[in-house]
This record gives C-alpha cells, structure tokens and sequence, in this order.
C-alpha cells in the first residue's frame, strides 16, 4: 500500500513544482473535488487491503495450527493442502488489488495533473459520452498536444477517441477543443 501511496504523493509533488499560472475557482474547486474522491478511493482500498490481510492472518495461523497435529493424520494433511491453496489464492488475488489500485491512482492522478478533471461527473469512472453509454474523461487539448499524445497519457486507442467523439481520422484538434475520452 506504501507503494500507492508513494506514486500520489510523487504525483502530486511533480504538479506542485510546475510553473505558476492562473488557475481559476471553478477548476480548482474541481481538482479539490478530484482530490477528495482519490483520498476517498484510497481509504476504501486501504480498508479492503486491510480485511485480506486479516483473512490471511487467519489461514496463516489455521495451517500453522494443523501442522502441529500428528503428520499421520489424512484429514489433518488434506485440510492444511487446503488452506495453502487458499493462502496461495488470497495472496494472488491481494496482488491483482495492488495492481488495480495503483493502474486506477496513475490514470486519475495523471488526469489530474493533465487538467483533464479525473472524475468529474462523481462516479469513480468520470463522465460519460454524448451517447450515455461509456465512462470516461473529458479532456482540453492543451497547445502542442495531438491525438496520439493524448491516447497515449490515457492509454486508450487513438480509434477509441476517435469514435468517442464522431471524428474522422483526418481530423485535427485544435487547442481548447474538449473531447471525451472512453476508459481503457
């Protein structure tokens, strides 16, 4: 968990140490917003890393408890085969939850500090398209930004954002143009 927490405070120490600018309320209030939902997403995550860490304490101290019972016992063994099953299982699945957790912080960190408003419409998924139908980011496109650069900070196809926003591949955005950007 101090791994996710390095990557946003990292984040957030790479956006602090910019170039001053004006920001106006209405988007800082947005990124305080944004913040409060991370922080939010955190603790839950937190909680739930928490709850695992507790059910593998507890088949830690199952399987050490039948490994003290007699080796001739079958049930004994076949139960501890068991339970290091289900350790194993925990323990994969608590890896694939670290992994989330950090992939979902990058993305709205990043979005944050890329301007884009993370999750702006309150969901933990962000907006939605024109057609209600997909979740994901709305983005400005900032001076010197393509399409390609912007698929590649959301890691999304460039097709993806394409069809999000009725474009044609021979389309050029321009800077202030807002485009909606499906999650990956």
């Amino acid at each position: 968990m101090k791994t996710v927490q390095y990557v946003f405070l990292a984040a957030i120490l790479v956006s602090a140490s910019g170039c001053v600018t004006m920001v106006d309320e209405s988007a800082l209030t947005r990124q305080q917003a944004d913040m409060e939902v991370i922080r939010e997403d955190i603790q839950k995550l937190n909680e739930r890393l928490n709850g695992v860490q507790l059910e593998q304490q507890n088949l830690t101290r199952d399987m050490d408890a039948l490994k003290k019972a007699p080796r001739e016992d079958a049930d004994a063994r076949a139960r501890m085969d068991s339970l290091e099953r289900e350790i194993k299982a925990v323990n994969a699945a608590r890896e694939t939850d670290r992994k989330q957790i950090v992939e979902e912080l990058s993305r709205k960190v990043a979005a944050l500090v890329n301007g884009s408003g993370g999750a702006s419409s309150g969901s933990s998924g962000g907006g939605r398209s024109s057609s209600g139908t997909e979740t994901g980011y709305e983005h400005v496109v900032k001076a010197g930004e393509s399409l390609s650069k912007i698929a590649r900070s959301y890691k999304v196809s460039v097709s993806a954002i394409l069809k999000a926003n009725n474009l044609k591949s021979g389309d050029v955005v321009r800077v202030g143009q807002k485009l909606f950007i499906p999650q990956p």
